[in-house]
């Protein structure tokens, strides 16, 4: 493999132990298996893990010439907003067309997409970050990581944060104009969705620590929870929230750090919180959905269901927007728990339902994508995809972006009149 605007390698020596030598502009650089090195050079990005990675993978890059063109249309952390209530302001004709297919060559997680101006970042259960021009559906960069991404990218100043689920580098800020690795951190491995508010990065970590970082990775505040945490945290009037798998709830100045109110559900808590019209919507593993003053943590609400439910909620106009594994959307009046309607696909629904005024687009793994009624739960379409849906549609300007079974990504949008 020959660097770009380097010297090619010259010589490489390998041991059984993994040892290897490396010798490139006449450095020498030495590692063992299962350590990583950086090797960077002007007009690429490199990163080699152990002498059997180095000679089976190539070099990646993703770089931007000029800043990305951020709009309020952009989808720059998981539910969009630190409130996570997965909403946009989209409108839809039905039917929808393919518009393009993306072939990421490997698996996704929940909620693997994430939009500035035009470019698409996509983290796969290869531990790769896809950069793709959404004109076009056609990639310009990717970039290796060292495990699943199982976290949404979340775009941070100039940086493009990557989490992932093992490793003790699990944490990763690149910055976006050069691709370069600019800080690293270990949370003990993440797989619950970052946010970001006012200057400020907040990662719930496998450690079971929530942790807010300011731009250049310096911590500046930490609270232990006691266990994993896998739900993604929501944040509201200055009030960031979170859930462990002992099923506490915590309540947290986002400022500083401190305690505001703790309380607790049945079980584990698994689906990432949403925070909408002043309430904490908490669904837990012992199939009830808890709905908190999101102030004072008061209980307002439990209510209890035969379902099991492992995404997130989401929630608009007073409705709430229940997922189950046993393939149904409920919606409930948020200010009573009412049920207002129920919808049943003929397979498991593991995905957030995203909210837009046309519709209301849920994938279910019996192979559709629905638009349901928001305010009955009618069909208003649907189309089958070639494969199991198992990560929540995302919609940008009219878009709908769907990931797939079988490892794409398709671009649908409303027919030409």
């Amino acid at each position: 493999m020959t660097l770009t605007n380097s010297k090619p390698v010259s010589s490489t020596n390998s041991s059984s132990d993994g040892i290897f030598e490396i010798y490139s502009d006449n450095h020498k650089v030495t590692k063992t298996r299962n350590e990583k090195w950086i090797y960077s050079v002007p007009g690429t990005f490199c990163v080699f893990v152990s002498w059997w990675y180095f000679f089976s993978h190539g070099c990646s890059a993703i770089k931007f010439k000029t800043p990305l063109e951020r709009s309020p249309s952009d989808w720059t952390m998981y539910g969009k907003s630190p409130e996570r209530q997965f909403t946009d302001t989209s409108t839809f004709t039905f039917p929808l067309t393919v518009a393009w297919e993306y072939d990421a060559s490997a698996g996704f997680a929940q909620s693997p997409m994430t939009i500035v101006g035009n470019t698409m970042f996509v983290g796969t259960l290869q531990g790769e970050l896809h950069a793709v021009n959404l004109e076009t559906g056609k990639r310009f960069g990717y970039m290796k990581t060292f495990s699943p991404v199982q976290a949404a990218p979340t775009l941070f100043h100039e940086y493009i944060i990557i989490a992932t689920e093992s490793g003790k580098e699990n944490l990763i800020a690149y910055k976006m104009d050069d691709g370069e690795e600019r800080w690293i951190r270990d949370m003990g491995g993440v797989v619950a969705s970052p946010l970001v508010w006012n200057d400020r990065l907040i990662v719930g970590g496998l450690n079971g620590k929530l942790t807010s970082f300011e731009q250049y990775g310096i911590e500046q505040w930490s609270f232990n929870t006691g266990s994993e945490i896998r739900s993604s945290p929501a944040l509201a009037n200055g009030i960031v929230y979170c859930a462990s798998a002992q099923g506490k709830v915590f309540a947290l100045d986002a400022t500083s750090g401190a305690l505001v109110w703790q309380s607790s559900t049945g079980s584990a808590v698994y689906a990432g919180l949403t925070v909408a019209d002043s309430t904490l919507i908490v669904a837990s593993r012992d199939s009830s959905i808890y709905l908190f003053n999101a102030a004072t943590g008061e209980l307002l609400k439990k209510i209890s269901t035969t379902n099991k439910i492992m995404a997130s909620p989401s929630s608009a106009n007073g409705a709430l927007y229940v997922p189950s594994l046993e393939g149904t959307v409920t919606a409930y009046s948020l200010e009573n728990g009412n049920v207002l309607w129920e919808f049943t696909a003929k397979s498991v629904i593991n995905t957030t339902p995203f909210i837009t005024p046309s519709a209301l687009f849920v994938a279910s793994l019996d192979h559709y994508i629905y638009a349901l009624d928001p305010a009955t739960g009618a069909v208003l379409w649907k189309r089958e995809m070639e494969a199991r849906v198992k990560t929540t549609p995302l919609v940008w300007k009219n878009f709908l972006f769907v990931a797939a079974e079988n490892k794409t990504i398709y671009c649908l949008r409303s027919a030409a009149p």
